[in-house]
């Protein structure tokens, strides 16, 4: 059995990789066991000064379920397994990290499609994540 991370953000370029992930498992002969991840952005500076954490919490929860069921619908019609996960924190270091503790074969996360000094100064993730990971990335356009 293969264990992939999906990493999702809500992008199209996001729901392309699922879309992928769908296809390919749906014409494999190896199971697939996907780890679907939405990693939500901790929020900046005093907002929880202002904010209740339990507020903040389920802000998280509501942006992160968005994510997660628009990419849930495509896995679910082609009959692929899988378990959704949502977390807060710097994206690239907790799906590079959650990979690892899930024993998973592979990562595979959608481009933002920066490229030169875009992603120089913007930074991305999916780059981040190919520095970070002990395993094989695929990055879907």
């Amino acid at each position: 059995m293969l264990k992939v991370l999906l990493a999702v953000d809500g992008s199209d370029t996001s729901l392309r990789a699922v879309a992928h992930v769908a296809k390919r498992a749906a014409a494999g002969k190896d199971g697939y066991q996907v780890h679907l991840v939405n990693v939500q952005y901790p929020l900046h500076g005093g907002v929880s000064t202002f904010v209740d954490a339990g507020q903040i919490k389920q802000y998280h929860h509501e942006e992160g379920m968005k994510v997660l069921d628009a990419s849930r619908q495509p896995l679910e019609a082609a009959g692929v397994p899988f378990e959704q996960h949502l977390f807060v924190g710097e994206p690239a270091e907790v799906i590079t990290r959650f990979a690892k503790e899930q024993g998973c074969d592979e990562i595979i996360i959608g481009t933002r499609g920066l490229s030169g000094i875009s992603s120089l100064l913007v930074g991305s993730v999916a780059t981040k994540i190919i520095h970070l990971a002990d395993v094989p990335v695929l990055l879907v356009k």
